[in-house]
């Protein structure tokens, strides 16, 4: 690789500089989102969605005893409109707390695996973070350091041929 480079512009190399500085500040701020949306979905199943719709099993089954009850006091009464009204009721009653109870069980799967499904994932985007604080900020150090390499190589004054050259200091004659 050769030692010298050709910068044609100093402004170019500020404006990539300037431009890698915003997208790193988006970046970053999205792959925090990212892990941030991956913690708030774990406490929300576990925090929220389990205990709803544990709760609405309990509701359902006490729903659902209230319905057979009123179907057997139905029968007991021996009115057949009666007992098919209270027949649709037990089947939706039935309906309804499987639902609740697929609800739960699809939680409680989702909550298994979710280390294994989602937490590698989130790694990787923690990995990515770490890439864009650590390594991308030295890159952003380093052109600093470059820039202000190229405003001190660019402030020297080439000498011309029309400029006397710096007097020589003669020694001292003895």
């Amino acid at each position: 690789m050769s030692q010298t480079a050709r910068i044609t512009s100093v402004e170019a190399v500020e404006a990539f500089r300037a431009d890698l500085l915003v997208y790193l500040e988006k970046a970053r701020a999205a792959v925090e989102e990212v892990g941030e949306e991956v913690r708030r979905t774990r406490a929300w199943l576990q925090d929220d969605r389990g205990p709803f719709w544990a709760q609405q099993v309990r509701r359902r089954a006490m729903e659902l005893e209230e319905r057979q009850q009123e179907l057997f006091t139905a029968r007991l009464g021996k009115k057949e409109q009666n007992i098919q009204m209270q027949l649709v009721a037990v089947r939706r009653a039935e309906q309804a707390l499987a639902e609740a109870q697929g609800k739960v069980k699809t939680i409680k799967q989702w909550l298994r695996d979710y280390p294994v499904e989602i937490e590698p994932q989130a790694r990787h985007a923690e990995m990515l973070r770490h890439v864009l604080m650590s390594d991308m900020g030295k890159a952003v150090t380093s052109l600093t350091q470059t820039l202000a390499a190229l405003h001190a190589y660019a402030a020297l004054r080439v000498p011309t041929a029309d400029a006397p050259p710096p007097a020589a200091e003669t020694p001292p004659s003895s």
